[in-house]
């Protein structure tokens, strides 16, 4: 009975934080997607990654946000994900890296005004 309880709390605060994400305007990217390999074309046929380039493209007084998971594994992912977007012409100006994405398994790509 407690672990059914338990699931259907992680459920809803799962829930929660994604109505969160998608009311701000978020892009999510999440681990799945990120684990093929890489090549600028690649990247850029990834939702999240060419809707928040597009976005950014279209206003040059933006910045992107990463979310990131915390740890190890998610500073190294979000480190990999920011010399893509440096490499795709992004200025490493235009990118902010915040620990604590709300869902452990994606980073969270958010444009936001300068």
């Amino acid at each position: 009975m407690l672990l059914i309880m338990n699931k259907i709390t992680m459920s809803i605060v799962a829930l929660f934080f994604s109505i969160n994400v998608l009311a701000a305007d978020i892009e999510l990217l999440h681990a799945k997607e990120w684990s093929v390999p890489k090549q600028a074309a690649t990247l850029l046929t990834m939702p999240a990654i060419n809707k928040s380039m597009q976005k950014l493209k279209k206003n040059v007084n933006t910045v992107l946000k990463l979310k990131y998971p915390g740890g190890d594994e998610g500073t190294l992912w979000v480190s990999e994900l920011r010399s893509w977007l440096i490499a795709l012409g992004l200025s490493s100006k235009r990118i902010e890296l915040v620990p604590g994405s709300a869902i452990s398994t994606t980073i969270e790509l958010e444009v936001l005004p300068l």
